[in-house]
């Protein structure tokens, strides 16, 4: 590789980043922290990565709509809570194309999975789930002949109500393309743990485009930025409707609207206050680790990151009730979440 040629591929990358977030600083860490990874990308083939394969208990070749499913366990285990989730898709009426990360897929895992989904693939986990997408999307026979196709992936615990009924307020009229919830750090985008794309999204150039351009990048910090963010930015830049279901700013609203949640079991945490200022000054915040209890408990949103649970990130589960939260609007059995020991307290006690 020339001097030059790097130069003006660096270059390239550099301005295509800036093109998908505003903010040159928080590009600039991106760039430098995901670049190796990017270069290795490019050295990569871009085949699919899929190493094993089994058909499931129904066909994908006559789906109208379907979901791929990403998932990921180090030893490879299919939890109860997640044989719910495949559950509550294939009663939403999708063919589910199952594709894990893991390094490797029991026989007993791939017989848990298989009545719930049309096909089932264990791939190298190479570009988290951006590259677990790709090549799920890849395995569909025809995707023009699709009305919906779903991405979802294992981040979450839920669907905390039925999944039929959330979908059908994920109206074509209104958006071609949905999430459960979005986010603005780095520019608006929606959140891809769970993103609905309606016909008109799925048959439209930048669609294609955006797949066709894809690389097997595995840094964290280039997928968030190139892919999760820039999906909706290459969208909606293309003229398609982007839209959360449960918005980031409809749950910043109600968390500041003390009487609007006082009656979650979690008014008192003490992360509310500061959270509440730092939307006020304009800093962006994550809505599922900082907002959880509004979404849920409030807005009716199915789901919980699972790493708000296993690790608390930002410090927000306050007294930690988060079952409370959850049982307040839902029946769903919060027995099969496990759980997580506290995180441990960041300054020492005097």
């Amino acid at each position: 590789m020339s001097t030059d040629f790097a130069r003006r591929l660096l270059r390239a990358q550099w301005l295509r980043l800036r093109r998908y977030c505003p903010d040159a600083s928080l590009t600039a860490a991106f760039f430098v922290l995901g670049l190796p990874s990017y270069l290795r990308g490019l050295l990569r083939s871009r085949r699919h990565r899929v190493r094993e394969q089994w058909s499931g208990g129904e066909t994908i070749g006559s789906a109208r709509r379907v979901a791929v499913f990403v998932h990921f366990d180090r030893h490879g285990h299919i939890h109860d809570w997640l044989e719910h989730y495949l559950g509550e898709l294939r009663s939403a009426g999708y063919s589910v194309i199952f594709v894990s990360n893991a390094p490797r897929l029991s026989a007993e895992a791939v017989a848990k999975v298989r009545p719930h989904c049309g096909l089932v693939l264990r791939r190298d986990n190479i570009g988290h789930d951006f590259g677990a997408y790709r090549d799920g999307i890849g395995h569909i026979p025809d995707l023009g002949q699709l009305d919906a196709l779903l991405l979802a992936n294992d981040s979450v615990y839920g669907p905390f109500h039925p999944l039929v009924d959330i979908l059908a307020r994920m109206s074509p009229d209104q958006a071609s393309v949905w999430g459960i919830t979005d986010g603005v750090e780095g520019g608006f985008h929606l959140q891809s743990y769970f993103l609905l794309f309606h016909r008109a999204a799925l048959q439209s150039g930048a669609f294609g485009r955006f797949w066709r351009e894809y690389r097997y990048v595995q840094s964290r910090y280039w997928n968030i930025l190139k892919y999760e963010i820039g999906l909706s930015r290459a969208l909606s830049t293309a003229g398609i409707r982007c839209r959360a279901l449960f918005s980031y700013r409809r749950a910043a609203a109600i968390l500041g609207d003390r009487d609007a949640c006082a009656h979650l079991p979690t008014p008192g945490r003490k992360s509310a206050e500061s959270t509440t200022a730092l939307i006020a000054n304009g800093v962006p915040v994550n809505p599922t680790h900082d907002l959880w209890d509004v979404l849920i408990g409030e807005m009716g949103c199915p789901f919980i990151k699972r790493d708000l649970l296993r690790v608390d990130p930002a410090r927000k589960l306050g007294p930690r009730n988060w079952r409370a939260v959850i049982n307040s609007v839902s029946d769903y059995d919060t027995t099969m979440i496990p759980d997580f020991p506290p995180p441990p307290s960041r300054h020492a006690d005097t």
